[in-house]
């Protein structure tokens, strides 16, 4: 009797812990975080773990140290994710290894992401990519495991958007979907219309908010333009308890982002529970922690106190050749002034997002016609060139002038000052994020503004400034900020008051 009545107690509080709404975070975020605020895995995680974060969706590849921090934590197992490129045939290997993991760690779900349709695809690529998933989901159905695929923000995927998804659905019956609330938009749809469709095949959710239609970014929970709290709420209905992933993929503030991304879904779980009678008050949608850091702006153009003083007029000890050597520019009077014979200069630090403030001037005297007229440049993270040159009367190729992406995007407007006059460059810049395969999840992002004008507004950089040629998308990681030393035969131009702050 006392058995019976123990193991109903069990089952009851197993029954109540099913019933709880499950809020994950992508292990990715963890690492950022780590990374951003200089601190520990571990810590990172506990942060994490202390805002109320249940679970975490885990890529397959994630090493065995940080799965045992986790499991230490007290992190339940929300969702593994594994890429399996179908369109390059089968992916035997790395499904073994996806189960494998799945069976010693002790994960019911993987998210698959199957792949992008290359451009020269021919037409039967699709059923052929529809035909592995298929096969390997029944493989894992076989094994109490299931199999999702979600809606997915690139056109190449064979699960961008509602008709594509129908599509893949009718092949793979028994897959089951991730439904993103982010991505439906970005590919055109109603987020809401297509919850209602897919509603039957939900099994995982990834709150994922967007500060427009097609635009990248992926801010806090609820700081968008996505309807979270009917999402939330319409899933409830449906008798849905599964796991709420939340997603901020490419925020450089990301501890804070998933503070309030935690706030406010779990005030949408809880809203079913409010009196209907009861009014909406102002409380209800103000956050008051974590406090944004105080930064005190400076004077004028002189840089803020978090800002990191790359050149202040005094010397360039924060600044190298191209052989890591001493940079043999040089410095008077507060002025930094080209020197032709040294080449180009870069910081020793390396960034990533940032907002760069620097001021530049073509000399009073400048000779020469076009490109061959004051030019020079400032490259972001050594790959992506904001073009310098005069351009107050000097006509040239729009995409060549100054405040161009360099041979890609002109300028809104020319706003150049005349030769002899101090000009800004205030550039706010968004590093790209990458796939495994090294395309972009999103590209970089930058806004110039010339003395005071914006002449790039939130402008997509397609890739690296070349020259010759088109330019090229390359996976990489941090870079330096670099100051060009152009060949051509006119004057060197000067520089001064150059400051950065990391995003």
């Amino acid at each position: 009797m006392k058995r019976n009545f123990l193991s109903l107690i069990l089952m009851m509080f197993s029954l109540a812990l099913s019933a709880q709404p499950k809020i994950s975070l992508f292990c990715d975020h963890v690492e950022s975080i780590a990374q951003q605020e200089g601190i520990s895995f571990r810590e990172a995680a506990q942060k994490i773990r202390s805002l109320g974060y249940q679970g975490l969706d885990v890529s397959i590849s994630l090493s065995e140290d940080k799965l045992k921090i986790l499991d230490e934590l007290g992190f339940q197992h929300a969702c593994a994710i594994s890429w399996m490129d179908y369109y390059k045939g089968e992916q035997k290997e790395l499904e073994d290894q996806t189960l494998a993991f799945m069976q010693k760690h002790g994960y019911d779900r993987v998210l698959v992401v199957p792949g992008f349709r290359p451009g020269n695809a021919p037409k039967n690529a699709d059923q052929k990519a529809y035909a592995r998933l298929k096969k390997f989901t029944e493989r894992a159905n076989a094994l109490g495991l299931k199999v999702m695929v979600e809606d997915f923000d690139n056109p190449s995927s064979p699960c961008y958007g509602q008709q594509n998804l129908d599509k893949l659905f009718q092949a793979c019956p028994t897959t089951e979907h991730t439904f993103d609330t982010g991505n439906y938009l970005f590919a055109g749809d109603e987020v809401m219309p297509a919850l209602t469709h897919f509603q039957k095949r939900i099994s995982h959710v990834h709150l994922k908010d967007r500060l427009a239609p097609g635009h990248p970014s992926s801010p806090a929970v609820g700081t968008g333009v996505i309807p979270m709290t009917a999402v939330i709420q319409s899933l409830q209905s449906t008798g849905y308890n599964g796991w709420y992933t939340v997603e901020h993929y490419g925020s450089q503030q990301m501890l804070t982002d998933a503070t309030l991304s935690i706030r406010f879904v779990q005030t949408a779980l809880k809203a079913k529970d409010f009196p209907q009678t009861e009014a909406m008050r102002p409380g209800m949608s103000e956050y008051w922690n974590p406090q944004p850091k105080l930064v005190i702006p400076g004077a004028d153009a002189s840089a803020p106190s978090d800002a990191i003083v790359l050149f202040g007029g005094k010397d360039l000890k924060e600044w190298e050749n191209d052989k890591g050597e001493a940079a043999g520019w040089k410095t008077e009077n507060g002025i930094l002034t080209v020197d032709k014979s040294k080449g180009d200069i870069l910081t020793r630090r390396k960034f990533g997002s940032f907002q760069l403030h620097l001021e530049w001037r073509i000399p009073e005297d400048i000779t020469g016609e076009s490109q061959a007229r004051g030019n020079s440049g400032v490259y972001l993270q050594d790959k992506y060139e904001v073009q310098i040159l005069d351009s107050y009367d000097n006509p040239t190729y729009v995409n060549g002038q100054a405040g161009s992406i360099y041979k890609q995007t002109p300028p809104l407007v020319n706003a150049m000052r005349a030769p002899g006059e101090w000009n800004t460059y205030d550039i706010i810049f968004t590093a790209p994020l990458f796939r495994e395969d090294g395309t972009y999840l999103y590209p970089p992002y930058v806004t110039v503004i010339h003395n005071g004008v914006v002449v790039q507004n939130h402008t997509a950089i397609q890739g690296t400034t070349e020259y010759i040629g088109f330019p090229r998308i390359v996976k990489h990681q941090e870079g330096p900020i670099r100051l060009q030393s152009h060949g051509d035969p006119s004057a060197p131009i000067s520089f001064r008051n150059i400051w950065i702050r990391n995003m």
